[in-house]
């Protein structure tokens, strides 16, 4: 595609817990903490409001799931003929928390920059002239205020520098040689700007 993202929006369950019993005993609850990762080509609102009906319509349709493929007993919603303890449900039960609000949520909007942008451009030949090359892409991640600054009119691009295989990992690090190379690709971008202003 045009901005080449490495993958689409996506949902996905970070952290698990589940509530504590014997070893033989399915959970009476278990909590999915998540996050979700937009391209910048949906709106927060829509998708908020969206997977808040799809939880409605999960919840009212628990009795349709299909659940034949994995045997009479593997059941979201137990028949009145099997014995459940007091304060035991008998239906299963979605719930979604937001860990934040729609203020919150839109400070961190996806956002794709504008390729015919004079940054843009000084920014990919700033690139090419320093590596012997440049290979644009997109990532989904999370960065506060940058999708509002382009609505404000910032000419708004993102680069970084250093090993792509250990961001965000426990031990994430850099070389000074890529450091070298950063300062080098900024000096250039700045010169090359300086002559379209």
């Amino acid at each position: 595609g045009l901005y080449s993202f490495t993958t689409g929006s996506h949902m996905k369950p970070t952290q698990i817990e589940c509530s504590k019993g014997s070893f033989n005993q399915i959970p009476a609850e278990t909590t999915i903490h998540g996050d979700i990762r937009l391209s910048p080509f949906y709106e927060v609102e829509d998708v908020v409001e969206h997977i808040e009906q799809y939880i409605k319509d999960l919840n009212s349709e628990l009795n349709d799931l299909e659940t034949h493929n994995r045997g009479p007993w593997s059941k979201f919603v137990l028949p009145l003929n099997v014995q459940v303890q007091d304060g035991e449900l008998r239906k299963g039960k979605v719930e979604l928390n937001w860990m934040g609000n729609m203020d919150t949520f839109k400070l961190y909007a996806g956002i794709a920059v504008k390729l015919e942008s004079d940054g843009h451009k000084a920014l990919v030949q700033a690139f090419r002239e320093s590596n012997d090359g440049v290979s644009p892409f997109s990532i989904n991640g999370s960065l506060p205020l940058v999708k509002m600054m382009q609505k404000s009119g910032f000419d708004i691009q993102m680069c970084g520098f250093g090993r792509m295989s250990v961001y965000h990992g426990v031990n994430e690090y850099c070389t000074l040689s890529e450091m070298a190379k950063a300062y080098e690709v900024l000096t250039r971008l700045t010169c090359l700007l300086e002559t379209v202003s």
